[in-house]
């Protein structure tokens, strides 16, 4: 079966470049070798819509619901959010670990989504769908519960997508198709609002709806079309803290994730302070919606790109391409002046044509780690890794409340004013410059990991 990734900093750029090796310990026979069929890919992928949907609304809408609509504040709901984003951190790894640890004739992840599945689709229903006279006690455990559940279901669900393919490309075209249904989730969850022009109480209704009624359908055919192996253990699992500690320590995962963080952090501080900078360097409020429309639009037809364009030149080399070309984009940020409405969108569709990128090859590469390590350890660790990677995305995502909104705020920025031009330099910093940075140094990062001989080599 081949594989994609050499266990070190320095071999992991040459593989992803290009050419399969043969890892020193075969993966048991029972391995599966055939390419995945199309209707296999969509019924692995379909989850991902519905998931998507609720995680966009739960992000976009529902805290803005829940302080002003319902009257919590913004205050006590942002707390709220914010404890469930770092009790995730905790909360991730432990689950991915117990989940390469669990025993079934199903296979380690199956059991954990099946047995999750009922109360995610309750705590999604009661978030969504709150009472009239809701109390903060209510939003804290009702969305800690739905976090949890989400957690127990998506972490060995997406696991499941990074060892079901042998071949390294396929890995990628997973990934790939995985995030276009997510931008499809996410575009149903923006556009319902605007579809039924209805207030938010009633948008969330319907999105709750559409969640209940069809993840059900999703996971019927997840469990029908998904091809699923049950690799027998060969060695002795470690203990948890053991396993977090051995996916650490290899070089090839700690080079993606310093890189993935500081990527994921860049693109927090972009995307979260779009509004601001729409509404005020833009000023255009009136056109935040359909700048995100762009930006998801951006994201969803670039992936054939990306994809095509790792099997010519190689996983990394490729994900070192999109982060210069948005450093780029995000560069003509400085030259946005009120109203160039044009320049905006072709910046927005930039934005999400890179960053859909920051998603696909990261997740691939991951897969080739695992499946080498896999191989060579003799017992799943797909979770492990994959929780790993998500507390990192969840931490990095912290980056615009921990650090652009309080300096933003130490500087006299005013949400609902008309702010002085030095003051819009820290929006502009913020939004565009110094993610800019991150990505350059990132890029510096990456390739010199790469093996010069290997750099042109081909897949």
């Amino acid at each position: 079966m081949p594989q994609g990734e050499i266990g070190s900093a320095a071999r992991l750029g040459g593989d992803m470049a290009g050419g399969d090796t043969p890892p020193s310990n075969s993966p048991p026979s029972n391995t599966p070798q055939r390419a995945l069929r199309h209707w296999q890919l969509i019924c692995f992928t379909l989850l991902s819509a519905p998931l998507a949907m609720v995680n966009f609304a739960v992000v976009s809408f529902v805290p803005t619901y829940y302080a002003i609509d319902l009257g919590l504040g913004l205050a006590l709901v942002g707390a709220v959010f914010m404890f469930g984003r770092f009790f995730d951190v905790f909360t991730d790894p432990l689950v991915g670990a117990l989940s390469d640890r669990s025993h079934s004739r199903w296979g380690p992840r199956v059991p954990w989504m099946v047995l999750s599945f009922p109360p995610l689709l309750v705590f999604g229903w009661m978030l969504l769908v709150p009472p009239a006279a809701v109390g903060p006690l209510y939003l804290f455990l009702v969305a800690s519960g739905y976090l949890l559940c989400l957690t127990l279901f998506d972490v060995p669900y997406s696991s499941i997508g990074l060892e079901i393919s042998p071949n390294r490309h396929e890995r990628s075209v997973l990934a790939g198709t995985k995030a276009v249904f997510q931008i499809i989730g996410a575009l149903m969850a923006s556009l319902v609002p605007v579809v039924i022009a209805a207030q938010m109480g009633l948008s969330l209704r319907t999105l709750a709806m559409i969640f209940v009624t069809s993840m059900p359908l999703a996971l019927v055919a997840f469990l029908i079309g998904t091809p699923r192996y049950s690799q027998p253990a060969r060695a002795a699992r470690p203990s948890l803290w053991t396993a977090w500690r051995v996916c650490l320590a290899r070089p090839a995962f700690r080079q993606m994730m310093i890189a993935f963080f500081t990527v994921q952090a860049a693109n927090a501080m972009t995307v979260g302070l779009l509004v601001l900078f729409v509404t005020h360097v833009l000023q255009a409020p009136a056109m935040v919606g359909q700048m995100f429309l762009m930006l998801l639009l951006g994201t969803a037809f670039f992936v054939p790109l990306w994809i095509y364009l790792s099997k010519k030149i190689g996983k990394q080399q490729t994900w070192i391409t999109a982060i210069c070309l948005c450093t780029v984009v995000l560069l003509l940020a400085y030259g946005v002046a009120p109203e160039s409405t044009v320049m905006m969108q072709m910046i927005c569709v930039g934005l999400g044509a890179c960053m859909t990128c920051d998603a696909v090859m990261p997740t691939s590469m991951l897969a080739d780690i695992v499946a080498r390590d896999e191989a060579e350890a003799g017992h799943p660790r797909a979770a492990s890794y994959l929780a790993l990677k998500n507390a990192a995305s969840k931490m990095a995502f912290v980056a615009p409340m921990g650090v652009a909104f309080p300096i933003l705020g130490w500087a006299g920025f005013d949400k609902a004013g008309t702010n002085a031009p030095e003051t819009l330099s820290f929006l502009l910093f913020f939004f565009a410059g110094l993610p800019a940075l991150l990505r350059l140094i990132t890029a510096t990062y990456l390739w010199r990991g790469l093996k010069p001989q290997n750099s042109h080599a081909t897949a």
